[in-house]
């Protein structure tokens, strides 16, 4: 079974753990916006959360939490369950179809953040944040594994499978957005 590795930013995931620590703010994210959505049907629903290492997202996060959260920067720092996955559309008009107001609310985003990263006319997708898990000790991101096709030549990751040179890689560094992974 798959899982899949998310790339987030620090200020986005001290929302998403704020509340489990038991940290008083006024927000809780329980929704992440993408572009995409894992289709495989081999994913076991679980994300593994990497922390990125934003300067300018870090200070966003009040000065008492960042000596905590300085530990996650650059780390895979626990992992949820996405339980679900809503389809969403932005408009021009500042409208999100499909998706209601909690939803909108839950994501800890403006209507004009989720245009500019998703565009407007385009689909989005609200991944649900459930079964939160905080590791007491952030895990390196060798610690997870890729398995792809390999053009190398020579490759000494690579297995042979059905005809193809499938690579079997610890990874090194993160995608961009979120990607497929084993953990070791």
């Amino acid at each position: 079974m798959k899982s899949v590795l998310i790339s987030i930013q620090p200020y986005w995931v001290f929302l998403i753990i704020a509340r489990a620590m038991g940290w008083n703010i006024l927000q809780k994210k329980t929704v992440e916006v993408r572009k995409d959505f894992p289709k495989a049907s081999d994913w076991n629903k679980v994300v593994h959360i990497y922390c990125c290492k934003n300067r300018k997202s870090f200070n966003r996060i009040p000065k008492q939490y960042q000596p905590f959260m300085k530990k996650f920067l650059g780390k895979v720092m626990g992992e949820f369950v996405c339980d679900s996955i809503d389809e969403f559309l932005v408009f021009k008009n500042k409208t999100v179809q499909y998706w209601n107001y909690h939803n909108l609310e839950k994501s800890c985003l403006t209507y004009d953040e989720i245009a500019n990263y998703i565009g407007t006319n385009k689909k989005g997708y609200g991944w649900h944040i459930s079964d939160l898990k905080i590791y007491d000790t952030p895990k390196e991101l060798g610690a997870f594994r890729i398995s792809r096709y390999c053009k190398e030549k020579d490759c000494e990751n690579c297995k042979r499978k059905r005809g193809e040179y499938i690579c079997d890689k610890r990874l090194t560094r993160t995608f961009q957005s979120w990607g497929y992974v084993d953990a070791l």
